[in-house]
C-alpha cells in the first residue's frame, strides 16, 4: 500500500486501499484481489450501481490496514486491485460468462475474491465460479430483499432472482445458508411462502435487533458449513446511513450495526465476498454509503484473510 505520509491519500490514482494494480496473478503471490463488476442492467428501480466499483475505491483510499477490533493487519498479505470484470452492456447472459470467468481466474490462483458490485444480478456467475472450485458452498446473505423471484418479466435474470437461481443450479447449500435484514412490503403471502420453502434461514431486522447482534454472529456460525460465501447488499443498511442505492428500503441497520455484523463473519470459513447495489448517483455529497461500503469490505477482508 502507498504510504499517505509519502503519497497523500488525495493524490494519485485510486485503487482500492491503494493496493498495486494487476490484471496479471502469475507472480504476485496474492493473498486477496479487489475485482469490480460495473454492472447494474439487471436493476428493477433506479440504476447507477454500474459506478459503484468506481466509487468505492475512491472511498477506500480513506482506509487504514489495522482492525484493532479484531487484530488484523492487512499488512500481513499480498493485496492487490484486480481491475474490473469485462462487462457487455445489455447482454446480461454474455456479461455473465465474463464475470464467472475473471473469478474463475482469481481462484485458479489461490486468491481470495473481494468483489464491489454491480447489481445483485451479478453474484449469480460469482456463485458459479465458486461452485466450479469449491461445490456449493454455505451462503451469508445481509440484504433488505430475499432475492428468490422466480422470475421478472418472464424472464431469469434479474437483482431479484439470484439467490432462486443459486438454488436451482445446485450453486449453494441452503440448508446451512442464511440471511440476515429482511423488511418491508412484499407482493402477498407467496413471498413468505418462497422464503420459508427455500430451506435458508432469515432473521428480520427487527428479529436480528430484539435478538441482539452477538446472538445473530453466533447463530450464523453455527448455521454455516464450510466453505463460506457471503454477499452484502448495501440496501440491507437503513437509507439514512446508505442513501446510494436502487431500491433503498427505509427501518434497516445502522452503519455500526452493519460493521459490527460483518465482522461476525470471523470463525467462519469464508472463501470470498461480494458487496453490491452501491449506486453513486443517488449518494449524498459526502459520499456516506461509499465510504460505509469501502469499510465494510475491510471487515469482511480481515475475517476472510485472517482465520
Amino acid at each position: 500500500m502507498i504510504d499517505p505520509q509519502e503519497v497523500p491519500r488525495f493524490a494519485g490514482v485510486a485503487s482500492f486501499m491503494r493496493m498495486p494494480h494487476t490484471h496479471d496473478l502469475d507472480d504476485c503471490d496474492a493473498d486477496a484481489a479487489f475485482l469490480g463488476i460495473p454492472f447494474d442492467d439487471a436493476t428493477t428501480y433506479r440504476p447507477g450501481a454500474r459506478f459503484g466499483p468506481r466509487a468505492v475505491r475512491e472511498a477506500s483510499t480513506l482506509l487504514k490496514p489495522y482492525n484493532p477490533v479484531t487484530e488484523t493487519s492487512l499488512q500481513e498479505y499480498v493485496l492487490v486491485d484486480h481491475g474490473d470484470a469485462p462487462v457487455i452492456p445489455g447482454y446480461i447472459e454474455d456479461t455473465f460468462e465474463e464475470i464467472q470467468a475473471r473469478v474463475a481466474y482469481v481462484l485458479a490462483h489461490d486468491v481470495v475474491p473481494a468483489i464491489a458490485g454491480g447489481d445483485h444480478s451479478t453474484t449469480l456467475p460469482v456463485l458459479r465460479a465458486i461452485a466450479d472450485e469449491y461445490g456449493p458452498v454455505s451462503l451469508v446473505q445481509f440484504d433488505a430483499h430475499s432475492d428468490l423471484w422466480t422470475e421478472y418479466f418472464g424472464k431469469d435474470h434479474n437483482h431479484g432472482t439470484t439467490v432462486h437461481t443459486a438454488i436451482k443450479e445446485g450453486l449453494i447449500e441452503p440448508e446451512t445458508s442464511i440471511r440476515i435484514g429482511d423488511r418491508g412490503g412484499l407482493y402477498s403471502q407467496e413471498d413468505i411462502d418462497l422464503m420459508d420453502d427455500s430451506g435458508v434461514k432469515y432473521y428480520t431486522t427487527e428479529e436480528a435487533i430484539s435478538k441482539n447482534l452477538n446472538d445473530i454472529g453466533q447463530r450464523i456460525r453455527e448455521r454455516v458449513d464450510e466453505p463460506v460465501f457471503a454477499t452484502i447488499d448495501i440496501d440491507v443498511v437503513d437509507p439514512a446511513y446508505a442513501p446510494g442505492t436502487g431500491t433503498p428500503m427505509p427501518g434497516g441497520f445502522t452503519s455500526r450495526e452493519i460493521l459490527r455484523l460483518t465482522r461476525e463473519l470471523h470463525g467462519v470459513n469464508l472463501i470470498g465476498f461480494d458487496l453490491v447495489e452501491v449506486a453513486p448517483p443517488y449518494d449524498n455529497r459526502a459520499g456516506t454509503t461509499s465510504i460505509l461500503a469501502a469499510n465494510i469490505m475491510f471487515e469482511a477482508l480481515c475475517a476472510a484473510l485472517d482465520k
